[in-house]
């Protein structure tokens, strides 16, 4: 709402929002294309991709890099031109692991390998294109688009434009920027699902992005304000709040009969149709406790001191440095951890700056954690659970549901991290 500062939420938390204020009017600052990148091949959830180029190789940019045979795969493509220079395990700060990664060094040029044309009347096309382009949910989730738009019996398409988390204004700059383009995406995924009903779920205010507005009531599509609240930007949670409707325990929101996608992903798919351009960079926002948010433009491969340097900050300035924004961000151990095509946000913290999991204490059993939860789970005992690796009893109070918010540790007065043992007990599930 206009002026507002903090929302109150489930549990009575509160959150200051203060910091997205005029954020959204600060344009792109386009990070200088590197020297060297370095592209992690697992940017999906799904199975990894394998390497399909060697040590020495010359790819252009665009050029697929990566690949598999599997449902859940989108390849990977070259974000520069330039030379193999290694393949070689790196640290992938989102998956918190070491994976395989293509090192490329750039030769100057930006050569570019375009995809093929494809019938964009046809849904099935429509489809292969959107998976061979690499587009996977550019909100954080990583979910290999082309699988949501294949699904069958769709009603709704849900445009999921609320970017709910306290410092990132990315997609609200981008509806601004490139109001046809992102349209021109919907459609095109609309006609992939078969359905003519897509809601547009925004934060924004009336006005605040008229031109998509005007463009998006010339072709039906209707615009639904949501409440200014975290951690609503979860696809299921929106459900709710918009339709009334729970998608159960163990479903996903195809099997109640709606796709939910991220704006910047069709922004994505605008790209890939028209352009014929696979996901090579994309937009985020940049959080620091010295400059506020500032909105950037990279490729994928970019390191965060590369970000960093190439807005003129001092990198010696911050000791923490998170991907992600702050609520849902995980911590990185060096400035040197590429970006990925999903990463929709960057937060370097300067000393100065708290450390509110540094000196955890015991648990006190408040049970706040297990108040605030959005999505009714319990995770001060899925935290004991996980600590005695029973996974039946992490099975048994639904850890797979955990959508990794943090409310649980943001409200948690023993200033545990609580989201950490709920993340290592869903990976203690999936292995």
């Amino acid at each position: 709402m206009k002026g507002e500062r903090t929302f109150r939420e489930k549990g009575g938390f509160e959150m200051d929002i203060s910091m997205k204020a005029g954020a959204e009017k600060k344009p792109f600052k386009f990070i200088d294309i590197p020297d060297i990148v370095t592209i992690c091949l697992q940017q999906h959830i799904g199975k990894p991709n394998h390497p399909i180029v060697k040590e020495g190789d010359m790819v252009k940019t665009g050029q697929k890099i990566g690949d598999a045979k599997c449902r859940m795969v989108v390849p990977i493509h070259s974000s520069v031109t330039g030379y193999v220079e290694d393949l070689k395990e790196v640290y992938n700060p989102v998956l918190n692991r070491k994976e395989k990664a293509v090192i490329i060094r750039r030769d100057g040029n930006d050569e570019m390998k375009y995809l093929p044309e494809y019938d964009l009347d046809r849904r099935k096309e429509i489809v292969k294109m959107v998976k061979e382009a690499g587009i996977v949910g550019l909100g954080g989730a990583a979910f290999p688009t082309h699988v949501k738009l294949s699904s069958q019996g769709i009603k709704k398409l849900v445009i999921n434009a609320k970017e709910s988390d306290p410092n990132l204004v990315c997609d609200v700059r981008l509806m601004i920027d490139k109001p046809a383009e992102i349209v021109k995406g919907i459609k095109l995924m609309a006609r992939s699902l078969d359905t003519d009903e897509i809601i547009f779920a925004t934060r924004t205010e009336e006005g605040q992005i008229p031109e998509l507005e005007r463009i998006m009531k010339e072709h039906g599509i209707k615009v639904v304000r949501v409440r200014p609240s975290y951690s609503v930007g979860a696809e299921k949670l929106l459900i709710k709040e918009m339709f009334g409707i729970e998608v159960p325990s163990g479903k996903f929101p195809p099997d109640v009969g709606v796709v939910v996608n991220n704006v910047s992903t069709a922004y994505a798919v605008y790209r890939a149709a028209y352009k014929k351009e696979p996901l090579l960079s994309r937009g985020a926002s940049f959080y620091s406790d010295l400059t506020g948010i500032e909105n950037i433009w990279f490729r994928n491969g970019t390191s965060i001191r590369q970000v960093i340097e190439g807005l003129g900050l001092d990198i010696d300035r911050f000791d923490r440095i998170v991907i992600g924004s702050l609520m849902m961000g995980w911590s990185v151990g060096s400035s040197d951890a590429p970006l990925l095509k999903y990463s929709a946000g960057v937060t370097a913290l300067t000393p100065e700056y708290s450390k509110p999991y540094e000196k955890q204490l015991p648990c006190i059993r408040c049970g706040y954690c297990d108040l605030v939860c959005p999505v009714d789970i319990y995770p001060s005992l899925i935290m004991k659970a996980e600590k005695a690796d029973d996974v039946k009893a992490l099975k048994r109070y639904n850890v797979l549901d955990c959508i990794e918010c943090s409310l649980c540790s943001y409200v948690c007065p023993s200033q545990i991290k609580l989201t950490k043992h709920l993340w290592q007990g869903k990976n203690k599930v999936n292995k």
